[in-house]
């Protein structure tokens, strides 16, 4: 699975004022990877860091590439995509608004087959949509990028656990279409329902990885939930 990983990061320190990761070393292939760990222990900005949106030392790879020089819209455009904690849409503007300006049109009817509400809702004003809905929104304007490899920070973030587990499915549609998924996450079962790899992330250091059948008790060891 791993002889070709999508993305590999070796050896990565990434900065604000003092050092906030240490030394990560992580890959995906073509599969669902899991970064878990607590408030506050590094793991959106790991996502900068591969965004290249935070000072960092170290090496990216995507897709056998050096990223780590490279513009963040450089590196979009390699075919990163990210859905963002907090979902930053535009909240006075429709669905299909929201979805055309991050992507490309002809994405539109693959979008649509993944989430039919939001085909059903297409003209509707995001702002007037549950925090569900919201979340379903940012996830398909990810994929309008048409990404090779999909991001998730926090997707499950103040939904109820009904929400959740739709969300949850949905991105094993996303797998099976053949994108890669990275998810960066605090809720073990959300990921675990992902992820076949997973990463725990405490103080800006990787104390575990592994297959995810084999990881137990992360709720007590690692993680504050």
């Amino acid at each position: 699975m791993l002889n070709k990983p999508i993305l590999e990061i070796k050896n990565l320190r990434a900065y604000y004022d003092s050092e906030v990761l240490s030394g990560i070393n992580l890959k995906v292939g073509n599969e669902g990877v899991a970064i878990l760990g607590p408030n506050g222990a590094g793991k959106t900005t790991l996502i900068k860091a591969i965004f290249g949106l935070v000072r960092s030392e170290g090496e990216i790879l995507f897709m056998g590439k050096q990223i780590q020089k490279m513009k963040t819209h450089e590196r979009v455009k390699l075919g990163i995509s990210v859905c963002p904690e907090g979902r930053r849409l535009f909240p006075s503007m429709s669905v299909e608004d929201n979805l055309i300006i991050a992507g490309e049109e002809d994405m539109l009817d693959v979008v649509y087959e993944l989430f039919p509400k939001l085909k059903e809702r297409r003209k509707q004003i995001v702002k007037t949509m549950s925090g569900g809905e919201q979340q379903m929104v940012a996830i398909a304007r990810a994929l309008m990028q048409k990404p090779k490899l999909l991001i998730l920070d926090e997707p499950s973030i103040g939904l109820a656990p009904i929400v959740v587990n739709a969300i949850g499915d949905t991105i094993l549609k996303i797998k099976k279409m053949g994108i890669p998924v990275m998810i960066v996450e605090q809720n073990v079962h959300l990921a675990f329902k992902i992820a076949e790899r997973a990463y725990i992330l405490v103080k800006g250091k990787i104390v575990k990885e592994g297959r995810t059948e084999d990881m137990h008790n992360l709720e007590e060891h690692y993680l504050e939930i």
